[in-house]
């Protein structure tokens, strides 16, 4: 997703970029035609007037080479700085999400962090923190669950009657092992 967004900005800043180029380089040209229009009035001599007409044309080439250059580096620069922008924005969204539907999987454990200078950070430890508060408050249930089940085992309830309530205490336990 964010490979077709900093694309599509690429694509738009180049083509933006290039019909801007294509107006400059237009003036440009009908500047040098009204030049030639112009010389060819004042009967200027022929060697002086071959020699301004190449410098005209040579100065359209600068003009046209100034253009492209100047948009192909604009393009690589605006799609350098894009992947870096995405890369700290959409990394840490990917991961979170990730994290979330561990979550929904009932897993509730944070595996990692985020990179430094990564966007989200306080959202990360928001979610961290969240996770923490949700594994403490398993942790307490299983303690109460332990201490149910040791009450039940003193009162002699046969073990295979456990079995099921031991399941659940487990299942609880791997998810925040």
């Amino acid at each position: 997703m964010a490979t077709v967004v900093g694309a599509t900005v690429v694509v738009v800043t180049v083509v933006v970029a290039t019909v801007l180029g294509a107006f400059a380089y237009r003036s440009s040209k009908e500047q040098t035609e009204s030049l030639g229009i112009q010389m060819a009035m004042m009967e200027i001599d022929g060697e002086l007037q071959t020699d301004l007409e190449q410098m005209s044309a040579d100065r359209d080439r600068e003009v046209l080479l100034s253009i492209v250059g100047g948009i192909v580096l604009m393009g690589l620069v605006l799609g350098f700085t894009g992947i870096i922008v995405t890369h700290r924005l959409v990394g840490p969204a990917y991961k979170l999400r990730k994290l979330i539907h561990e979550v929904a999987a009932g897993k509730l454990k944070i595996m990692g962090h985020l990179r430094k200078g990564d966007e989200l950070q306080e959202v990360f430890e928001a979610f961290a923190e969240m996770i923490n508060a949700l594994r403490a408050a398993q942790a307490k249930e299983i303690a109460e669950l332990d201490a149910a089940i040791s009450h039940a085992r003193e009162a002699g309830v046969a073990p295979e009657q456990l079995a099921a309530i031991k399941g659940v205490r487990d299942r609880m336990q791997a998810a925040i092992d």
